[in-house]
């Protein structure tokens, strides 16, 4: 590789190593604080060098990648292959960069084993960026998931050149790209239709002759996965009599054998259990006493993929069937098991070791956020998702903190001078005192304030913002965390008066500009607090550069970007005095919050 390429791989190691928050065991807060200060002058400093690395080398680099040698071009794919190794993920969005870069130039020289190999590595490289979406809802996250899907498509469809393409690899890129195409789909006859495809290409003696050296029984185990896992279809009975049979077929070849075993493996127990119950072999009461025994099989403290999976994936699984079952949530003895097995699943997230955060965990950390059931007798949303945010994310957090602390200062003078601003709000028109609500408000508004970023915590863009700026397709990903924080905190009775602010405190108050569209000011109860939360995050974002300069920026924008009964509160005096307070305030009071999470 390069000399820059070299560096920069250091680097996103070094920031990679530098974000970890570590343990508080053995340091006093002090200590700790002084190094988190350290690192974060650190983390500014590589990030700064990483974007000079990217602009006076990489970019000049792909902008001319006709002319350059054989021995460039291998320097880029080695640099790739670096930042992607699909256990570190150090840089995806470089990944893709320089993939779709190498396509384009096998497109212009017609080297077909070069573009189906760079088809591959494209799709795969979006596969990894998009996970960051996978729990968006699907109409927000679809055009990026189909895009996935089309680069897959084209890769596959080389097949009818397979007894053409001599080398191996490139016949292996064909078939995995075409098995792929799954993974994006996110109807469920599309996903069957494909798997279904692929099973009988690679049970097809023709492909396998004309491959030897391929590993097709690894592609027909992987398929049957991959088929088996669209077995909630099973009872619903949308599919084709064939269509069933398959999916049904895949799910006896990979669980019946590890489900007659004397000691099965529980991630593959389950999913057995479910498909009996899926087909109606089981019934509910049945289903439910099983996954109860598979629950508490397993200790809390357990935190390799099969203790994760029992004590986090198996909960949220029993909480949907509760959900999904109305009959059985009248009765106490199935909501008692409920609550017992979200305080375990909470035990197993508050106490997981640091070297256990990776990637299967961050895929269980987001199934509990989307699908945790609030319910009479377990603790509320609000309550779980404040935990998992200090726990997990804690730089957000601390942010968070000081975003509410604004918040609330801006809204209690607002209120002061105007108490009708927020009439549109019940619980405070109707609280029985002036006391009580202006408590209510203030707690409120510094909810809001800690909530309205909230659907960042799925997605997992800390690393990658502190690493350098985000590209135009990453920012376009970004900005679905309103949705995705919206629908989350909208789906749950104590988190709901904050899902309006999370959807639209990027959004301007005008309508001209900003995200997402489907933030609609008039039609939203909540407008007046998500008014007040635009300016709050607006002023945060640029606390650390000109804090007085932003202030003036917003009075600017009134009318605008901003709601000009808010902006006009920041010529206030007085305010703007406490506002800059807020916003020129050590840290040390938010950054302790985090601390005391990680005792």
């Amino acid at each position: 590789m390069e000399p820059f390429e070299t560096q920069y791989i250091q680097n996103v190691r070094e920031i990679a190593a530098l974000r970890d928050l570590g343990t508080a065991d053995g340091t006093t807060f002090e200590a700790w604080y002084e190094k988190r200060l350290s690192s974060d002058a650190r983390i500014a400093e590589l990030k700064a060098e990483n974007m000079s690395l990217l602009n006076r080398s990489l970019f000049p680099i792909l902008d001319d990648l006709h002319n350059a040698s054989a021995e460039t071009v291998a320097s880029l794919e080695a640099f790739a292959e670096q930042l992607m190794d699909w256990s570190t993920n150090l840089d995806c969005g470089v990944y893709i960069l320089i993939h779709d870069a190498l396509l384009s130039l096998y497109r212009v020289r017609r080297d077909r084993g070069g573009i189906i190999k760079e088809l591959y590595k494209l799709g795969m490289g979006l596969f990894y960026q998009n996970r960051s979406i996978e729990s968006v809802e699907r109409k927000h996250s679809a055009p990026f998931h189909f895009q996935n899907e089309m680069v897959f498509t084209e890769a596959g469809s080389y097949l009818k050149f397979f007894d053409q393409v001599e080398d191996e690899t490139t016949k292996g890129f064909i078939i995995r790209a075409l098995a792929n195409i799954a993974i994006c789909a996110k109807d469920t006859r599309r996903r069957v239709a494909v798997s279904a495809r692929i099973l009988r290409i690679v049970r097809n003696e023709y492909y396998r002759n004309l491959a030897p050296g391929l590993p097709w029984d690894v592609f027909l185990r992987r398929t049957q996965q991959q088929m088996s896992a669209n077995r909630d279809v099973l009872s619903k009975g949308d599919l084709s009599t064939e269509d069933l049979a398959a999916v049904l077929d895949a799910c006896h070849a990979v669980f019946e054998p590890e489900a007659n075993t004397d000691n099965p493996n529980i991630r593959w127990l389950w999913p057995y259990y479910e498909m009996e119950y899926s087909c109606g072999f089981v019934d509910l009461k049945t289903t439910l006493e099983r996954m109860e025994r598979l629950i508490r099989s397993i200790p809390y403290d357990q935190y390799d993929a099969s203790g994760l999976y029992a004590n986090v994936q198996l909960p949220i699984y029993y909480g949907r069937l509760l959900r999904d079952n109305p009959s059985v949530r009248t009765k106490a003895r199935y909501l008692q098991f409920l609550s017992e097995a979200y305080e375990k699943m909470m035990r197993t997230m508050m106490t997981l070791p640091q070297d256990r955060q990776d990637d299967f965990f961050v895929y269980n950390l987001n199934l509990v956020v989307k699908d945790y059931f609030e319910t009479d007798g377990v603790p509320p949303y609000e309550e779980i998702a404040l935990k998992l945010m200090r726990r997990f994310a804690g730089m957000h957090y601390a942010d968070a903190l000081r975003t509410g602390a604004l918040l609330k200062t801006l809204c209690r003078f607002i209120d002061r001078s105007d108490p009708s601003f927020f009439s549109d709000l019940d619980f405070l028109r109707d609280a029985p005192d002036a006391e009580t609500r202006s408590a209510a408000l203030a707690d409120y508004a510094e909810k809001c304030g800690m909530f309205c970023d909230f659907g960042l915590i799925k997605m997992n863009f800390d690393r990658l913002m502190r690493t350098r700026s985000l590209f135009d397709p990453e920012f376009a990903l970004y900005q679905l965390h309103a949705v995705s924080g919206h629908d989350d905190l909208a789906a749950r009775k104590s988190t709901a008066r904050y899902a309006d602010v999370a959807l639209g405190h990027h959004r301007w108050y005008n309508g001209a500009a900003g995200y997402p569209e489907s933030y609609v000011r008039n039609e939203s109860r909540y407008r007046q607090m998500t008014d007040v939360a635009a300016v709050a995050v607006y002023l945060i974002d640029r606390a650390d550069e000109d804090p007085n300069a932003a202030i003036l920026e917003a009075i600017s924008l009134g009318g605008k970007r901003f709601s000009p009964l808010v902006t006009a509160f920041l010529d206030d005096p007085e305010c703007r005095a406490e506002l800059l307070q807020v916003l020129t305030a050590d840290r040390e009071r938010y950054y302790r919050a985090v601390f005391e999470q990680l005792s």
